[in-house]
């Protein structure tokens, strides 16, 4: 166990003897530095320390990329740490407390990182803010991180805290990076907003090095470099701490995994505010020396592909439905291809998840299967920009294993990379070695756990089945200002309550079967893991673009269907489902008369028949469900920024549609 004379003081004289392992394995102070748990390789070290290693290892090479006015502007390495340095110089400069949170609101771009490192060069925290929050819940991280600096994008996230300032008594001064602070009229007097030019500009002629040098020679592994904020799901979120070597270990297990001939080039388009983005975007990238291009605000909105076009990334990181949008439009090309491109992919398709398998595990693949790789595997990875990538993972929620299964056929291996903020975004990686066989569990399985770390199940019931705990250098240090949230997650021993239930098979590989706090417990005493229903339902009725069951406390189960429309928001079908449904003899083609459709509704519960077919008991069928108007979304409240689903936020909205359900005094 590793610890500076500094931090091992503080232990001594912060010794609680009520609860004597606070301030070892865990602190809700972050001004505390926890030794280093578990082993010594790799060696501990900080990210100033890391960054200057790897910065002047890297110097000439491209770091980041942003096309602005159609162009790409590139910053080499070199450059990347002088633009670091100078916003540490001006937090100095203008006297925002060593400590105090750096708040970062707006989307991906060269100033997010640089915002981030360089305020943690000068000994503040940076915290990450969705750029999808309300000013209410801005206000409630602001206050809660104890922010003196903001940073934002746009003037629209300047004004949402242009509405709160009076709320955040410390909060000194805002930075605008993709505006022009000059154009902006509505900013009172009294209020100081810099332009990042402007901004940097102060550390550029203050020069402040000698004192971040300073700052950064008192920084220890074992202290906290960031909060992360929770999405929330189940009430206010939790600021996670993170520190030093939860990061910088973390990344040295991928380094170990993950070996990369053409170079690393990474889109970031994944939420920086969010673990996974800020593992892969903001640490990983400098520790491979890699080259990061950012992708244009409206990724998610259709322009990723074009950009992965233009990069080809080496490494591709996705949210599920990131793969699952992928999947439905190579499911409307597919059903356009006339008969002999229809043909040549279902051979190549069929050769594919063998060839694949085999392909992984130096194995010989089928007869044909180079032949299929070069006329079909190639021509799809080159169409999404994909070609080049030697990695493929998802990660942050589940992803149904047909559509893996799906990718696997074209020759794209995903890898599943299962965790959470609270172990630094990693804590299984289903890499192919990890399986000798091809099977369902291989299409199921979030992989073993990484090198370094414990994992276990707690409480497991007779199939196996448990809370999934681990421990290791990777579990967060505590969640900022709150004691009893962490006594709960970490236990006595050091490990962590994911509140995710799972099994692991003999060989270590973990398969995640629901969450604690989503477990449906029927009225009859049963548990029923929502997720794996849900994922059922949208595989049979794949005109169905969300669901939701419902049945906690319940008699039977029931679910919410929302139908795939166009982007008019007007609740027109999408063409593919209209087709769909006329072959069922419907003309709907809006939600509304989809819901009144006998035809349709015959439709549906035929689909629902067979689902309640494949589910494992009688108490995990579907006995109701109804059509809901619109679509689960971040901006009308229903899923979180990472796409996650908020139940409750569901339940609550559609509350008079779900007791409408439960009317009927016959079941």
């Amino acid at each position: 166990m590793q610890i500076s004379e500094k931090g091992f003081y503080r232990i001594l004289n912060s010794y609680d003897q009520q609860d004597p392992r606070k301030h070892i394995d865990w602190t809700t102070d972050f001004t505390h530095e926890l030794p280093i748990r578990g082993m010594d390789d790799p060696k501990p070290i900080t990210i100033p320390e890391a960054f200057k290693q790897d910065c002047t290892q890297f110097i000439n090479l491209p770091a980041l990329s942003v096309k602005r006015n159609k162009i790409w502007q590139t910053m080499s390495y070199g450059e990347y740490y002088s633009a670091v340095l100078d916003f540490a110089s001006t937090l100095i400069e203008l006297n925002i407390t060593k400590l105090s949170a750096v708040n970062i609101i707006g989307f991906n771009a060269p100033e997010w990182n640089i915002a981030f490192m360089g305020s943690i060069h000068a000994h503040n925290l940076p915290v990450g803010i969705y750029t999808t929050n309300n000013p209410e819940a801005c206000l409630y991280v602001s206050e809660h991180s104890e922010c003196e600096l903001l940073v934002a994008d746009t003037r629209e996230q300047l004004n949402k805290y242009l509405s709160i300032w009076d709320r955040l008594p410390k909060l000194k001064a805002i930075v605008l990076y993709n505006d022009n602070v000059h154009h902006i009229k509505n900013i009172p007097p009294n209020r100081k907003v810099y332009n990042w030019d402007d901004f940097i500009q102060i550390g550029k002629k203050s020069k402040n090095l000698d004192l971040i040098n300073q700052r950064t020679s008192q920084l220890q592994p074992g202290n906290c470099c960031t909060l992360i904020y929770t999405s929330g799901t189940t009430g206010n979120p939790k600021g996670v701490m993170l520190s030093h070597d939860n990061y910088m270990f973390i990344v040295a297990q991928h380094l170990k995994k993950y070996k990369i001939d053409d170079g690393y080039r990474i889109v970031s388009y994944l939420p920086l505010s969010h673990v996974a983005a800020q593992l892969v975007d903001l640490i990983g990238i400098f520790r491979w020396g890699g080259h990061l291009f950012f992708a244009n605000p409206d990724a998610l909105q259709g322009s990723l592909i074009n950009t992965l076009k233009e990069v080809r990334p080496t490494f591709f990181l996705g949210v599920p439905r990131v793969w699952e949008k992928i999947y439905e439009e190579m499911q409307k090309v597919a059903k356009s291809n006339g008969i002999i491109k229809t043909m040549i992919a279902n051979w190549a398709k069929s050769l594919g998840k063998i060839g694949t398998f085999a392909q992984t595990h130096d194995q010989d693949p089928p007869t044909c299967f180079g032949l299929a790789e070069k006329i079909v595997y190639l021509q799809v990875k080159k169409a999404l920009g994909l070609d080049k990538a030697a990695y493929l993972l998802f990660g942050a929620a589940p992803l149904s294993p047909e559509i893996r299964e799906y990718f696997l056929s074209l020759n794209m291996y995903l890898i599943n990379a299962y965790g959470m903020s609270e172990c630094g975004g990693v804590q299984t990686l289903s890499l192919p070695e990890n399986f000798s066989q091809f099977d369902s569990f291989f299409m199921s399985s979030a992989g073993s756990a990484i090198e370094g770390t414990e994992m276990k199940i707690f409480n497991p019931d007779k199939d196996g089945n448990g809370e999934i705990c681990y421990k290791g250098r990777h579990i967060f240090m505590g969640y900022f200002k709150d004691d009893a949230s962490t006594r709960q997650t970490i236990d006595e021993s050091g490990f962590l309550h994911s509140g995710d239930i799972g099994k692991i098979d003999q060989k270590g590989n973990l398969i995640i079967t629901g969450r604690i706090k989503e477990l449906i417990i029927t009225a009859g005493g049963e548990n029923v893991a929502p997720i794996l229903i849900e994922n059922e339902i949208k595989k049979n009725l794949e005109f169905v673009s969300n669901c939701m069951v419902i049945g906690d406390n319940r008699k039977y189960l029931s679910v919410l269907l929302t139908l795939k429309q166009d982007l008019s928001g007007k609740g027109k079908l999408t063409a593919e489902v209209i087709s769909e449904f006329n072959a069922q003899g419907s003309q709907a083609t809006t939600v509304e008369e989809a819901k009144l459709d006998p035809l349709i509704k015959q439709y549906i519960q035929s689909l629902i028949d067979k689902t309640n077919q494949q589910v494992i008991s009688k108490a995990q069928q579907i006995r109701k469900w109804i059509i809901i108007e619109g679509d689960f979304s971040i901006e009308t409240g229903e899923l979180t920024p990472t796409l996650k689903l908020k139940r409750k936020i569901v339940e609550k909205k559609w509350y008079g549609e779900i007791e409408r359900m439960y009317l009927d005094p016959k079941l």
